[in-house]
C-alpha cells in the first residue's frame, strides 16, 4: 500500500514538471493525431449575440456556454458507486476550463440507487444554465430497429414491457432488439453510423452497453427533452440558438483513440487498486490531454485543430479561442489516479471531449445527415 501511494506521488510529481514545462514553451508540445481528424471548410459556430446569420453555409448559432459537465454514466441498479460527475467552468478571457467538482453521482444524489441517481442527473441538467453536458451512453437505436424519428425511440423504450413481466426491462429489451437485427442481417450486428466513424467499443444495443442505453434514454433524456430549453443535439439543433442548455453524447473511448492516447488498462475491474501500469496509462493520458491544441473559433475563417487560424481573406479576421487549457488541482489528479475503476477520469474525458468535438464540429453537415437526426451523433 505504501509503494502504491509513492507511485501515485512520483507520477504526480512528473505530471506537474511537464505542466510547467508546458507552460515555458513558445507552441504547445506536438502530440501524435489520428491521421485525419475532420475539419469544416466553413466556420462552423457562432454566437447569439454576434451579427451572422445561421444558415447551411454560415456558422450555427449557440449561446456561449460557461460550463461543461461530463458524466460517466452507469446503468446498473446501484448506479451511484460508479457514475460519476466533472464539472468544468470555462474562463473565456483566460482561455482555461478548471475542474471545480470530481464525485460520484451516488455521493452527489445522497444514494446509488439508479432511479434516486437518474432522477438526480435529470434534476441537475433542467436547472442548469449556458451548460454543456457530455454524457458517456448512447442517446439513440440504429436506424433499422429504431422508431420513425428520435421521439419514437424514447416512447418504444418508455413503453416497453417485457411480455412475461419477468426479468430486467433493459436486459430484455436489449435481447428484442438482438432477435430484431438477427432478421436483419444474418451475422454481425448492427451499428450507428456514428459508432462506427467513432469507434465506439459497442453498438447501443449490446449486451454491455443495453442498461445504459435503456435507463439513459428513459430515465434522463425522456424527462430532459420535454423542455423547449433544452437542446439533446443533433435530435434538436433547431432549439439551440435559444436553449440554455445543451446535451450531446461523448465516449471516453473514442476521444481516447482520436488522439492515440491509451485506450486500454486505464481501467481496474473488482473494486482492486489501480496497478502500476494502470497508473502510468492514466498519467500518459492526463500528459496527452494536456498538450491538446487549441481550438478557435473566427467569423471569417475555418480552424483547424491541428493547426494555427489561416485565412485568405484580406480584411481583419476576429479569432476567438475557445477555452481549452485544463487547470485541475493536485487533489483532483490524486482522485483520477486513485480510483478503482478509471470512471473519474471517465467522467473528465466525457466531459473535454465533448467540449472540443461541440465546438469543432460541421453541425450543419451533422444536421443533413439523415442517420444523425434520427439514431444519434458522438461528439468526442
Amino acid at each position: 500500500m505504501a509503494l502504491d501511494a509513492l507511485g501515485t506521488v512520483l507520477m504526480e510529481a512528473i505530471l506537474w514538471l511537464d505542466n510547467l514545462k508546458g507552460r515555458q514553451q513558445t507552441h504547445p508540445q506536438a502530440l501524435k493525431t489520428a491521421e485525419h481528424v475532420p475539419t469544416s471548410p466553413t466556420p462552423i459556430l457562432t454566437f447569439v449575440d454576434d451579427d451572422v446569420n445561421a444558415t447551411a453555409g454560415k456558422p450555427m448559432k449557440t449561446p456561449r456556454l460557461q460550463r461543461v459537465c461530463g458524466v460517466d454514466f452507469s446503468g446498473a441498479s446501484k448506479s451511484g458507486k460508479t457514475a460519476w460527475l466533472a464539472e468544468f467552468e470555462a474562463d473565456w478571457s483566460l482561455g482555461t476550463l478548471q475542474l471545480v467538482q470530481l464525485a460520484s453521482l451516488g455521493k452527489l444524489a445522497g444514494s446509488d440507487e439508479r432511479t434516486a441517481v437518474c432522477r438526480f442527473l435529470a434534476e441537475q441538467i433542467s436547472s442548469s444554465r449556458a451548460t454543456l453536458w457530455a454524457m458517456d451512453f448512447p442517446f439513440g437505436l440504429p436506424l433499422e430497429l429504431g422508431g420513425e424519428d428520435w421521439n419514437s425511440q424514447l416512447e418504444m423504450v418508455d413503453n416497453f414491457e417485457s411480455k412475461d413481466g419477468g426479468g430486467n426491462p433493459a436486459a430484455v429489451f436489449g435481447r428484442q432488439l438482438a432477435v430484431n437485427a438477427r432478421q436483419i442481417v444474418s451475422r454481425g450486428r448492427i451499428r450507428r453510423k456514428t459508432d462506427v466513424e467513432t469507434s465506439t467499443p459497442f453498438d447501443s444495443y449490446h449486451y454491455r452497453i443495453i442498461y445504459q442505453t435503456f435507463h439513459g434514454m428513459r430515465d434522463v433524456l425522456l424527462p430532459i427533452s420535454r423542455s423547449v430549453e433544452t437542446a439533446v443535439i443533433p435530435f434538436h439543433y433547431d432549439r439551440m440558438a435559444s436553449a440554455r442548455r445543451i446535451v450531446v453524447e461523448s465516449c471516453p473511448s473514442s476521444f481516447l483513440k482520436r488522439w492515440n492516447l491509451p485506450h486500454a488498462r486505464y481501467k481496474q475491474s473488482g473494486g482492486k487498486q489501480p496497478t502500476t501500469a494502470h497508473r502510468s496509462n492514466r498519467l500518459e493520458i492526463l500528459r496527452g490531454i494536456h498538450a491538446l491544441p487549441k481550438i478557435c473559433l473566427a467569423k471569417d475563417v475555418s480552424c483547424d485543430q491541428d493547426s494555427a487560424c489561416n485565412s485568405d481573406h484580406s480584411s481583419k479576421v476576429v479569432d476567438l479561442h475557445v477555452p481549452c487549457t485544463l487547470d485541475m488541482s493536485r487533489h483532483r489528479r490524486r482522485v483520477i489516479m486513485q480510483d478503482s475503476g478509471g470512471d473519474a477520469l471517465d467522467a473528465v474525458l466525457a466531459g473535454l471531449g465533448g467540449w472540443r468535438a461541440f465546438h469543432s464540429t460541421n453541425h450543419a453537415d451533422v444536421l443533413r445527415d439523415t442517420r444523425y437526426r434520427l439514431e444519434g451523433h458522438v461528439y468526442s
